[in-house]
């Protein structure tokens, strides 16, 4: 058997030795790249002030009286998600930036969307309790209620109702 020697540093790492090499010249193109392609976070964009109105929109639209046309049972209290959504139970209110053409182009993927008229520029809900809306080329609103055995009123008519919540939070200068 082989003892370890102390003295001689057997066992030991050896100890990190920079280099002063310079950094590739691909390195320096990808970071270059990078830096034009990346979005800047610290500009913000349009709307984005808008969307903090999610965090509170909960505590604003989905009042009592709201939530009791949409469920079967009570829900409890109006939850902070984050900065932009919030829920009351099985209720989720989700503010976005979100561009009308770009939702127009891509409603005819989303399974199962029915188009509705009169909310926003264009919005839709589906048989799974979704509804998803925008305005103009800077607002986006989405409200689900994910308990499918939650709502008493389903289909179109749960779209109008949570529908009305989101032409409430456009209407937010």
């Amino acid at each position: 058997m082989s003892q370890f020697c102390g003295k001689c540093g057997a066992g030991k790492q050896p100890e990190y030795q920079p280099t002063s090499q310079p950094a590739s010249a691909l390195v320096i193109a990808v970071l270059g790249v990078l830096a034009f392609t990346v979005p800047a976070f610290a500009a913000p964009g349009p709307g984005s002030a808008w969307i903090d109105n999610g965090a509170t929109a909960c505590e604003k639209y989905l009042t009592p009286d709201v939530v009791a046309a949409i469920l079967r049972n009570p829900a409890g209290h109006p939850r902070r998600l984050d900065a932009n959504s919030c829920n009351v139970g099985p209720i989720y209110i989700a503010l976005k930036v979100a561009d009308i053409d770009i939702f127009r182009a891509e409603l005819p993927r989303i399974f199962q969307a029915h188009s509705i008229g009169g909310i926003g520029d264009g919005a839709y809900w589906n048989g799974a309790g979704a509804f998803s809306a925008v305005k103009g080329h800077d607002r986006g609103c989405d409200i689900s209620v994910i308990d499918p055995g939650a709502p008493k009123i389903h289909n179109a008519e749960l779209g109008q109702k949570l529908g009305d919540i989101c032409n409430k939070l456009f209407a937010i200068p």
